[in-house]
């Protein structure tokens, strides 16, 4: 009988204990992102209509579309669950995937269970063709496809005049040249089915094909704080080729090619109080007479910018009662915080003891200090609550060619950071965290594509570094600029890296830098939260012996940090 009401107050209490837990689930519905599924993908030529079920917990939903090679040629943000895109950039014969993310408030995020996949079957101007038209000389137009499944029709358009529509029978299609010598003209060219329009394609004659550039920053006749100066420009679409010159007064200093809109110049390309002119050339094949030039001038400040603050949790899942501790990198300043939401630089306190939270705050932070300029502004929604799952991306370098210090146990790049990674993903896996690796055979496409989709809390990235003399050494991380969200959290895994150095000299410890745009696995348009890792030289012989000599020390000090920081250890 005793075993009988053991047996009922057991299936009792687990009775109780499933219910309370059900209605948790009910009750924090609207506040979990749940699985959900994209229910059509709709498309006439290159205008697509996507349609997905809600999420409840959804903020709001980004629709990125990769390529065959998982590079990202779309992205929008959208608020509801039918949404038209155009992808006028898609190529014949070509593999696509559309992917949709639900993101929260506090910015976790979900993938859409079944990614759309397609392949691109109607005709389309190839890639090759030139985009410039040359006096006298007919012009071969090239185009991918089969061309016989409909009656596809061309028609060149000029000043919204039509100059000439026929039915389109082969895949080289001759412009007479009659039809624009001596003239400046913008031709647009189109594939029609019927009605619809399936591609289009600009030739220019005597005009640059290359639209006007803009450079937005840094801002013309400004005054910069001397720090690694970011350049952003926007325009110069149809450019084969950019140049970016620098000139100190009348003097050039730099030059080289850049392949993208943003990129970062080190600090250590100007001096204090100097005046710099930035001209940025973009060309067009070898037409030298269809160049399009922007040029930007600034002085760059006397005196040094202080770095920002970062704290010591994950904002994000904040357990009620945590002491928030606000550091910074600097070797001198104090921080002010706000916890409002306001200004610190003209409202905030001094930071002198850990913050206790209980609830959610917008913590809002500055470095400041006399004789130098202020930090910017960091800014920390502090949500309180706990998160049970979480999940990481390990991404060690794949970079087999990579030559170490051979002479004391250093193999390459690839071999060494997946020793220590080893190492990694077994501390984090005992304490709980889902864990998700990169195949070496991969590449950064895929690898960033991957972790997206998986929606991870970090992307980490871990590397070996090497310089030019083989003389550098020492530890640094990389996040993709100043106001990242991954500041503290690099500045955790860089602080821990630095305890179990071999050498405390100061130059030793390189700090977290700033990629602006340049690496992929730190870039919120690829990762939201990612950071790279590079452990040491491994072309320096005492901190190649140090990481062959301390694989798993340095594994367990990087997931040890990563744990304390989501507060699981």
């Amino acid at each position: 009988m005793k075993r009988i009401i053991i047996a009922i107050i057991a299936v009792l209490i687990t009775f109780i204990f499933t219910t309370i837990i059900v209605a948790r689930i009910i009750l924090s519905g609207d506040q979990i992102l749940t699985s959900f599924s994209i229910i059509s993908v709709d498309n006439v030529s290159t205008n697509f209509v996507v349609r997905h079920e809600r999420v409840r917990a959804a903020a709001h939903y980004d629709i990125i579309v990769y390529n065959e090679y998982n590079v990202q040629i779309f992205g929008t943000t959208v608020f509801n669950t039918t949404t038209s895109i155009s992808l006028p950039m898609l190529q014949y014969d070509t593999e696509y995937k559309i992917m949709i993310y639900a993101f929260d408030k506090v910015g976790d995020r979900r993938a859409v269970n079944n990614p759309f996949r397609f392949r691109y079957t109607e005709p389309t101007f190839s890639a090759e063709n030139s985009l410039v038209l040359q006096d006298n000389e007919d012009y071969t137009l090239f185009i991918d496809g089969n061309l016989e499944k409909r009656d596809y029709r061309i028609r060149i358009t000029s000043n919204n005049n039509v100059i000439k529509e026929e039915r389109l029978l082969t895949n080289e299609y001759i412009i007479d040249s009659e039809i624009f010598t001596e003239t400046e003209s913008i031709f647009e060219v189109e594939i029609f089915d019927g009605l619809v329009s399936i591609h289009k394609i600009y030739l220019y004659n005597n005009l640059s094909p290359i639209s006007d550039i803009e450079i937005l920053a840094p801002i013309n006749d400004s005054t910069l704080h001397y720090n690694d100066v970011t350049f952003s420009f926007e325009g110069g679409e149809k450019a084969t080729e950019y140049s970016l010159r620098i000139y100190q007064n009348r003097q050039l200093i730099r030059e080289t090619n850049i392949r993208r809109n943003r990129v970062v110049i080190s600090h250590e390309v100007f001096e204090r109080g100097q005046d710099y002119r930035i001209v940025l050339v973009a060309s067009y094949q070898d037409y030298e007479q269809y160049t399009r030039r922007a040029e930007v001038s600034f002085s760059m400040n006397d005196r040094f910018t202080l770095m920002p603050a970062y704290i010591n949790v994950n904002h994000r899942h904040v357990r009620a009662g945590t002491e928030i501790i606000i550091n910074h990198p600097n070797g001198s300043g104090n921080v002010f915080y706000t916890l409002d939401g306001s200004d610190p630089t003209t409202n905030g306190v001094r930071f002198n003891e850990p913050i206790k939270v209980t609830e959610n705050v917008l913590l809002r932070t500055v470095v400041m200090e006399p004789l130098f300029n202020n930090s910017v502004i960091g800014e920390f929604p502090i949500n309180v609550g706990t998160k049970n799952n979480y999940s990481v991306y390990l991404s060690p370098s794949n970079q087999r060619f990579n030559l170490g210090v051979q002479s004391v146990g250093y193999t390459n790049e690839m071999r060494e950071m997946n020793y220590i990674t080893d190492y990694i993903e077994a501390r984090l896996r005992e304490n709980g965290i889902r864990i998700y690796r990169n195949n070496p055979a991969g590449n950064i496409n895929l690898w960033t594509s991957e972790s997206r989709f998986r929606g991870v809390d970090l992307h980490l990235a871990i590397h070996s570094n090497a310089s030019p003399t083989g003389q550098q050494h020492g530890v640094e991380v990389w996040i993709n600029e100043q106001t990242s969200r991954t500041f503290s959290i690099a500045n955790a895994v860089q602080n821990a890296l630095m305890e179990i150095y071999w050498s405390d000299e100061a130059r030793a410890n390189r700090g977290v830098r700033f990629a602006n745009g340049a690496l992929g696995e730190v870039n919120e348009l690829f990762v939201p939260f990612g950071i790279l890792v590079e452990i040491a030289f491994h072309d320096h012989e005492q901190d190649a012996a140090w990481m062959v000599e301390n694989r798993e020390l340095i594994g367990n000090t990087i997931a040890n940090a990563v744990l304390r920081y989501f507060q699981i250890i």
